[in-house]
């Protein structure tokens, strides 16, 4: 029974369910929607990367740190620059937030999306892949 249940188990569930969560602000239930296209690990490692970037971000500009050529400004400016459409998206949804809020979110949607891979292994076990 749990066997037959697992097969078919859909990892996208935790993401399906914030997506249309009504108690989540807007932008989580944006997050999750997109996330919910991802692959298990590059959808978990690209927004867990973005999120630390602009956790970066924000600790330059708590120390008033002003210069374009930063390692945090730089750092975001070569993970934009690859142009991986799953980032650039995410970092649509929080760019015009203050950078608290935008990290936030970012770390928000990685524990769901660390959850989410999480999972795969006990399935795998389970499933004998």
């Amino acid at each position: 029974m749990i066997r037959d249940f697992l097969a078919t188990y859909d990892f996208n569930l935790p993401l399906d369910d914030a997506a249309v969560d009504p108690d989540l602000p807007l932008v989580r239930r944006r997050l999750a929607s997109l996330a919910a296209a991802e692959g298990l690990n590059g959808g978990y490692y690209e927004a867990q990367e973005l999120a630390e970037a602009l956790l970066d971000a924000a600790r330059e500009a708590n120390a008033e740190i002003v210069n374009d050529d930063s390692p945090a400004r730089a750092r975001l400016r070569d993970i934009l620059e690859r142009d991986l459409d799953y980032q650039r998206e995410l970092f649509e949804e929080v760019c015009e937030l203050p950078l608290g809020d935008a990290v936030a979110h970012l770390c928000w949607l990685t524990e769901l999306m660390k959850q989410r891979v999480d999972m795969a292994r006990p399935v795998a076990a389970i499933l004998g892949r």
